[in-house]
């Protein structure tokens, strides 16, 4: 099998979408590189490791919203379930008065 040939010099490396670009030196890298990470009250600094440039600030995630995505969750999850059970037991349950009634109408007939 023969690999098809590189739309692009291979030996030139490729930008991923999450680069972060430095606009004091022209210093570049991927985010989770070599940018130095400062953790401040609410947020992190994105500083670049050449010029101590601050890039970008973002937001900590918040303990709090795990806590409440997994009641959530688990709601979504206990719903659905009950509503697949309530559909199977009214089915079973119609089923049966289906066979209970055929067997009626075959004792009358007889």
């Amino acid at each position: 099998m023969t690999r098809p040939p590189p739309a692009r010099d291979e030996r030139s490396p490729v930008r991923r979408k999450s680069t972060l670009f430095c606009w004091g030196c022209d210093h570049e890298s991927p985010v989770d590189d070599d940018w130095n990470r400062r953790v401040q009250d609410r947020h992190v600094e994105y500083v670049c490791p050449v010029c101590e440039t601050t890039i970008t600030k973002r937001p900590l995630p918040d303990g709090n919203d795990r806590e409440r995505t997994i009641p959530v969750a688990w709601q979504r999850t206990l719903r659905t379930t009950m509503r697949v059970w309530r559909a199977s037991i009214s089915v079973g349950v119609s089923s049966a008065t289906a066979v209970a009634d055929s067997s009626s109408t075959a004792d009358r007939r007889r």
